[in-house]
């Protein structure tokens, strides 16, 4: 049986709200796999409001990483994220828009990405949005320009605006991206394994090193 690990990092440094929440729904619909999409699914969920983030540092912009591929700020949360992130099939991205962007945790996640790069390669993303008015395209350009630096292959994403609780559609739209992801996933990992099996470095090249996007389109 296909293992399929999820991560999901929960960008909002508010701890239970809605995005959280938003995370919660795409999970249950990637272990709702478990019973009758013929794959396991594992997943596990980070926040910046965990006590462990408390004290994370920003990318200095030194550029150090890219001499020594070790980043300077040391082994502190988001080394942690990134490991997760390179053990993963799948992972998720639950990010508030704040004044038309990603929040500041989330870029600065980002920025950190560049002494661990290219984190994505064959590794399914989603986007997990929520907003208070607007400010949802230029929070997914964003997200999307990272996805394509790192070549994940972008699953789609959720966008839900106001209480999350409160939105049955959104909600359930969320759980079927988490189905979905877990899908292709599998496919993924699938043609990966045949081809590593058959020596076949082209097939191999197009699957984890190359620029994919599959948009979702869902506001609510």
């Amino acid at each position: 049986m296909e293992r399929i690990k999820v991560f999901a990092i929960n960008t909002s440094p508010r701890k239970g709200r809605n995005t959280e929440q938003l995370l919660d729904e795409v999970l249950a619909g990637c272990l709702s796999m478990n019973t009758d999409g013929g794959v396991h699914v594992s997943t596990k969920l980070m926040g910046v409001c965990d006590a462990a983030a408390e004290n994370f540092k920003m990318c200095r912009g030194c550029w150090a990483c890219a001499k020594t591929g070790q980043c300077v700020c040391g082994d502190d949360f988001i080394k942690d994220v990134y490991d997760e992130i390179e053990t993963a099939d799948i992972v998720i991205f639950g990010v508030p828009v704040y004044f038309y962007s990603v929040s500041a945790q989330c870029k600065a996640i980002m920025d950190r990405a560049l002494a661990y790069m290219p984190v994505g390669d064959g590794k399914i993303t989603v986007s997990a949005i929520t907003c208070g008015s607007a400010g949802v395209v230029s929070t997914l350009q964003a997200m999307q320009s990272f996805y394509s630096c790192h070549n994940f292959i972008d699953a789609g994403w959720i966008a839900t605006y106001g209480k999350t609780s409160d939105k049955e559609k959104g909600k359930a739209v969320a759980y079927d991206l988490g189905r979905k992801a877990v899908r292709l996933a599998s496919v993924v990992k699938s043609a990966v394994n045949g081809a590593e099996e058959r020596g076949d470095d082209a097939m191999l090249k197009d699957l984890k090193h190359g620029n994919h996007f599959a948009y979702g389109t869902h506001t609510f």
